[in-house]
């Protein structure tokens, strides 16, 4: 067991249907006895009225009323009431009032030490004073000013002042490093990684586990596992590719409700070859991968995504998928085990028909790099930066 205390500012909850660093984080963390105290998103973005943040809210007002839940063995998570989308002095105020005063009951009940400060949240010193914990970390995983709803000028402005203060930043793509190392010398790269030892088990896997909504679909299957994001996804692309291979599957497993365009994705459903099955429980995707002949990423070519690593990459290559994706930054040190290209529909094609007939990296080369890019490694790498920790 460590004597250390680290907390975590995190920009997702815990339960979220989508597990990001955040959580995989915090796990690794506790893995090699790390006590984390984990804070649930602070409301960034501004509030949408729709089924999923009406749900949100009262899961946050029933956890409100405890000063901290217990997840697992050295985790434990704050959920605090935020006034979402605080864009002036006051409703930053009072959020900083309402979050120190469940943070300091958390410290006294856990006798939590202000020992690390590892935050993903640009707007961290809206809310804490760095200099009162010993050591702090910006993780920077994506440029958030970018999703839709945000408050852009005030999130560059203050992530500016972030990079400058903290101790360590961390980032996961080039793009990141580049915006960001001109605040803070003391930065290192550390691209996504994914969860191999979950992924890989759909190699071996039977069809009797298969699940019935895709056993029946008709192969090859080209897949996507994620969120289906507007501001993600390049969506006439998609609609070009599945026109162009009416004898190709193309299978989207994941949650729909971010688009705000619900009428791209019912032009999604409205193709034949184009299957959307919904969000899946994370025990379940290996099953589905082991049913997926392609993983692709049909990515836009945005200031978003310019900066992003896409999570689902190394966890295609642990299932033994073949990866096509439109070529990004993060991804071009990859082109020997994946088919990158410019996002054109005929390119798209030719790539997917290479994939499906195997013509790059076999099984094994794609594993290994899959097994070579862990959380538990990265984060041990991490540590390794962290003189405090060491």
């Amino acid at each position: 067991m460590n004597n250390k205390d680290i907390l975590i500012l995190s920009t997702a909850d815990w339960d979220c249907p989508i597990q990001t660093n955040k959580q995989y984080i915090a796990k690794e963390l506790s893995a090699l006895g790390y006590r984390v105290l984990y804070v649930e998103s602070l409301g960034i973005r501004k509030v949408k009225i729709n089924k999923s943040d009406l749900f949100r809210i009262i899961k946050r007002s029933l956890k409100m009323l405890l000063p901290f839940l217990k997840a697992q063995k050295n985790i434990y998570i704050l959920s605090p009431i935020m006034i979402p989308g605080a864009t002036n002095k006051i409703t930053f105020y009072l959020n900083k009032i309402v979050l120190n005063l469940k943070l300091n009951l958390a410290f006294i009940f856990l006798n939590f030490k202000r020992d690390l400060l590892w935050t993903f949240n640009p707007l961290t010193t809206f809310y804490l004073k760095l200099n009162k914990f010993k050591s702090t970390i910006y993780h920077a995983v994506d440029s958030i000013e970018h999703q839709p709803d945000m408050p852009k000028d005030i999130i560059i402005r203050n992530e500016k002042y972030l990079a400058s203060k903290v101790n360590n930043i961390f980032v996961t793509s080039p793009n990141l490093f580049k915006k960001l190392s001109t605040y803070n010398k003391a930065i290192s790269y550390f691209g996504n990684v994914c969860d191999y030892n979950h992924f890989s088990k759909s190699i071996l896997m039977t069809s009797e586990l298969i699940p019935k909504d895709i056993i029946n679909i008709k192969k090859p299957i080209v897949g996507f596992i994620g969120s289906i994001s507007e501001y993600k996804l390049d969506f006439d692309l998609i609609n070009k590719v599945a026109k162009e291979n009416k004898n190709i599957s193309f299978v989207f497993i994941g949650p729909t409700e971010d688009t705000k365009d619900q009428s791209k994705i019912k032009e999604l459903r409205k193709r034949d070859n184009i299957y959307l099955l919904g969000y899946k429980k994370y025990e379940s995707l290996p099953n589905y991968c082991a049913h997926i002949d392609v993983g692709w990423l049909p990515l836009l070519m945005n200031e978003y995504t310019k900066s992003m690593f896409p999570m689902k990459f190394f966890e295609y290559l642990a299932a033994g998928l073949p990866v096509v994706s439109t070529e990004i930054d993060s991804l071009k040190k990859y082109k020997k085990v994946a088919f990158l290209s410019k996002n054109k529909s005929s390119l798209f094609t030719q790539n997917i028909k290479f994939a499906i007939d195997q013509l790059g990296a076999d099984l094994n080369i794609r594993q290994k790099i899959a097994k070579d890019n862990t959380y538990k490694i990265r984060t041990i790498k991490m540590i390794k930066k962290i003189e405090f920790l060491n």
